[in-house]
This record gives C-alpha cells, structure tokens and sequence, in this order.
C-alpha cells in the first residue's frame, strides 16, 4: 500500500481492490499508485465543493467554484491512467468483443459514479 492514501479513503480502496486479484508490473504499480492519490485528491475536492457548484467573486458577481477546474483536470487524469493499466476480467472466456481493461473501466467508473452521486 502506498504511503501518504488517506486512511479508508477512495485511493486506499482502489489499492486493495485491484491489487487483491491482479499482478501489475512495475510500472502499472506506479500508475496505479498515481492513481489512488489522484482518486482521494478528487474525493477532497468535492467534499470542498460539496452543493456549492457557484461562488461570489471578488465584484460580488456569481462565479464558478474555484475548485471545479482542479477537479475536471483530475478526473480527467485519473481516467487517463487507469486508460494505461491492464484491468483482466474477473469471467474467464467472455465472448463480448469488448476488451477487458475497457470493460473493467466501465464497471470501475459506474462504481466511483455511484459513490460521488454521478449517473
């Protein structure tokens, strides 16, 4: 387990999940390992967020929060880097033409949207 995830937090169960039934290479531990600090750096910013999608800038003006820059850029990191990790299926000879890593982001994302509240 890397150091420095936040204890019981989103990267920490990233970590345990996918490294409890896959061998990555070296490199996929160190994009993974990104990864994980990227997923609790998400996690921080929409509990910072949180309802509050709207700010008052500096006139008093009705602006976007701030954060919600920083936390497209890292959800778009982490998308890219789990793009880079070789994710087997769990079902042995699956006939879909679907690749495993493409469906095993599928179910990773589906699962981190229901956790954020996302569709």
């Amino acid at each position: 387990m890397p150091q420095g995830l936040v204890k019981g937090g989103k990267g920490q169960r990233l970590w345990k999940d996918l490294t409890s039934y896959i061998e990555f290479t070296d490199v996929e531990l160190r994009i993974l390992e990104n990864a994980c600090y990227t997923e609790d750096r998400i996690a921080k910013e929409r509990r910072a967020i949180g309802d509050h999608l709207t700010v008052k800038g500096s006139q008093g003006q009705i602006v976007a929060h701030p954060l919600l820059v920083n936390l497209r850029q890292d959800e778009a990191h982490f998308a890219a880097l789990m793009k880079q990790i070789d994710i087997p299926d769990e079902q042995e000879g699956m006939d879909s033409g679907e690749s495993r890593s493409s469906m095993m982001r599928s179910v990773a994302q589906s699962r981190w949207g229901k956790a954020y509240g996302a569709d």
